[in-house]
């Protein structure tokens, strides 16, 4: 059961900062030091200044000294201020991929953080959950959304909110980096909070993006127990600040993350094409478009694209002969839903069998790069170190429930939701009782 609460977001004063979207940013995963370096040179309240502190940079294991200081002295200046009501805040996201443009409506929220509570669709790694740690420890706030999924055949939550803001303007509307739109609206009304909160009482939650926050969250909200902290109200460290949209929205777009192959040692690109047909129709294609429009054609079907170092042709259509052979290959305990995701076909048969990339050696990130953008990613090949690219097609929204519901994980980089949602737009101060 999901437990959700209105609570007054501490939001950015617009007559001290001016235009918001100079402050917001991409997710804390999507900011390397030169998108650092752009998003500071943006404002001096820009939030990276906080959430990818450059403290990290000469630092990985930085408790971020300076990322507190720069905080409190917005809490103090009142850069960063509590709105006076609490509310639940509609956030809206409008976009366009491949020509169409879409619309992706849910809501932010506080969720109670109770164990066993939501499902989870990929695997974590403990180094980000250390950094994410070490930087909520210092600052005792939820400074980023998770982005959460429920189910609402009925399109009730969407109604409520449609209803709710049609005549307000937003608090808040800003562009992103790709120039997509994002708006945010207030509910300070207990009758419609009240309804909308009560809508998802019995509700599960998925994780669609965010693992690492929410498991950084729960640890500490154990961290807390154990000093003997004790929570005050509900703006705590016993709930996160979540962004709740229903998993049937026709604005929920995943897209593809493509694998990037370098470094594995004997690599022998027109030996790996005959290891290949084993398992997989391998059909060669003239251009990158036959290639993409063959992946699209046949999405169902368990396809990828294939470019690869010292092949006879430049590229390639891979169609898995029939979905039987993840039997005897995939690992013990794999549900039905698991051996057809296409991304774990693709590990299990390609990557670890025929190329030796193990989960321990995705993990360490010794052989893989990951990429969006599949023009690029096909170019990699041929630059001298990269040895092949595998694109795959993206999973759907139904195979990540399918897995989660099996208490399953993917691998990373598995679901790219488009497109993230802002870091900056609002953030939950805990209020906490220290002995």
């Amino acid at each position: 059961m999901a437990h959700i609460t209105p609570f007054r977001a501490y939001r950015f004063d617009t007559s001290i900062v001016g235009d918001l979207t100079p402050v917001v940013t991409q997710p804390y995963d999507k900011i390397g030091p030169p998108l650092r370096g752009e998003y500071c040179a943006r404002s001096p309240y820009n939030i990276a200044r906080v959430i990818k502190s450059k403290e990290q940079e000469t630092d990985s294991s930085t408790d971020y000294p300076e990322a507190g200081q720069i905080f409190q002295k917005w809490l103090s200046d009142g850069v960063l201020r509590p709105d006076a009501k609490p509310g639940v805040y509609p956030y809206y996201q409008i976009f366009n991929v491949e020509g169409r443009e879409y619309t992706r409506k849910g809501f932010v929220a506080l969720v109670e953080l109770e164990e066993g509570q939501v499902r989870a669709h990929e695997k974590t790694l403990a180094g980000p959950k250390a950094d994410r740690l070490r930087l909520l420890r210092r600052i005792e706030a939820s400074d980023e959304l998770i982005f959460m999924l429920f189910s609402d055949a009925k399109n009730q939550a969407v109604e409520m909110m449609d209803v709710a803001i049609a005549q307000s303007a937003p608090i808040m509307d800003v562009k992103d980096d790709f120039g997509e739109t994002h708006r945010v609206w207030q509910i300070t009304d207990s009758k419609i909070q009240k309804d909308l909160t009560e809508l998802l009482t019995d509700r599960e939650l998925l994780i669609a993006d965010g693992h690492h926050r929410f498991e950084t969250a729960q640890n500490f909200k154990r961290l807390c127990l154990q000093e003997g902290w004790k929570p005050k109200g509900v703006e705590t460290f016993t709930h996160r600040m979540m962004a709740l949209f229903p998993m049937e929205d026709p604005g929920l777009v995943v897209l593809p993350t493509h694998r990037i192959i370098h470094s594995v040692k004997n690599f022998d690109g027109a030996k790996f094409i005959r290891q290949l047909e084993l398992w997989f129709h391998v059909e060669p294609c003239s251009t990158p478009e036959q290639l993409y429009s063959l992946m699209d054609k046949e999405r169902d079907d368990h396809v990828f694209g294939l470019r690869a170092a010292g092949t006879k042709n430049a590229y390639y259509l891979l169609r898995l002969k029939e979905l039987a052979l993840m039997d005897n290959a995939a690992p013990a305990g794999f549900s039905a839903a698991s051996k057809a995701l296409d991304v774990n076909i693709l590990h299990t048969l390609i990557l670890d069998k025929l190329l030796g990339i193990d989960a321990k050696a995705l993990e360490a990130q010794t052989n893989v790069l990951y990429g969006r953008n599949r023009d690029k990613a096909l170019e990699r090949v041929g630059d001298g170190t990269v040895q092949a690219t595998f694109l795959v097609n993206p999973t759907r929204v139904e195979q990540v429930r399918d897995v989660a519901l099996q208490n399953e994980r993917m691998p990373q980089k598995s679901t790219d939701f488009y497109p993230k949602l802002l870091t900056g737009l609002m953030m939950m101060k805990m209020q906490i009782e220290k002995p």
